[in-house]
């Protein structure tokens, strides 16, 4: 099989590497509107015709993609737009309270991996990050400050200064990376002074540090992030679907999910 490196980390049928290089070409908008024709793709990965079906079957069943009798398969940018909001930000939480998102450049520019960076980022010594920060406003109130490390091994040029557009949404856009993948830890904690008085609060003040190391489409360690958030009340859903002790049935789904969320910003 000729195909992506990304194609090819594992021994899984064929069909599912094939679809799992599909994923990551339309996340990272590498198509506009629609698939390559069957046949094209047939010649790209050098395999069967119904291999390709059943690949593009699993991104049909994702809602990744359309089917049109007669013109074609398409990209279901609502689908996709799904996948994306998976992954959130802060500022998505601000906005999905009904709050006007807003956020002030505090630092923007390169500078010398620390060794967790490097260590993170699989950076060689010497080598430089970009760093991100801003403080993040809900209907004009501060509500959290971002510090973000960026892999500049993986975004060449990168610039950020003058962002005008969320993070996530500038890094599919200008560098055709998806954050696909996010780790995320939280953890109270006591505000230094520069973090209180930014978030205009009194000293000593508790927050929320939540840490973050992102991923993007083709598994390429992206983002490196600690915020500091106002105290607001931490929200921690989870759900256990059935068990897997052995004869028993497999339930449907994911066996376990978790949400966690925090409340309202506007309080």
């Amino acid at each position: 099989m000729k195909a992506d490196a990304s194609a090819v980390r594992d021994h899984r049928p064929i069909y599912i590497q094939v679809a799992e290089s599909l994923r990551a070409r339309i996340l990272s908008g590498y198509y506009e509107d629609r698939l390559d024709g069957e046949l094209k793709l047939v010649e790209e990965w050098e395999v069967s015709r119904r291999t390709i079906q059943q690949a593009i079957d699993i991104l049909v069943r994702e809602g990744l993609l359309r089917r049109h009798q007669g013109t074609g398969t398409f990209i279901n940018k609502s689908g996709v737009a799904r996948h994306y909001r998976a992954i959130t930000s802060i500022t998505d939480g601000v906005r999905a309270q009904g709050l006007a998102a807003d956020y002030r450049i505090l630092a923007s520019a390169p500078e010398p991996a620390s060794p967790a960076a490097r260590a993170f980022f699989a950076l060689a010594e010497g080598a430089s990050v970009y760093r991100h920060t801003r403080l993040v406003l809900a209907d004009r109130k501060p509500v959290a400050v971002a510090d973000t490390l960026l892999n500049l091994e993986r975004l060449r040029g990168l610039e950020l200064s003058h962002l005008a557009q969320g993070l996530y949404e500038a890094l599919r856009q200008g560098f055709g990376r998806t954050i696909v993948h996010a780790e995320d830890r939280y953890r109270p904690a006591i505000a230094d002074a520069q973090t209180a008085r930014l978030l205009e609060l009194g000293e000593p003040a508790a927050i929320y540090i939540a840490e973050r190391r992102a991923f993007d489409q083709s598994g390429a360690p992206i983002e490196l992030s600690t915020i500091s958030l106002v105290p607001v009340a931490l929200e921690i859903s989870i759900s256990q679907v059935g068990a897997d002790w052995p004869g028993a049935a497999q339930p449907a789904g994911e066996p376990w999910n978790y949400r966690v969320g925090f409340g309202n910003f506007a309080s």
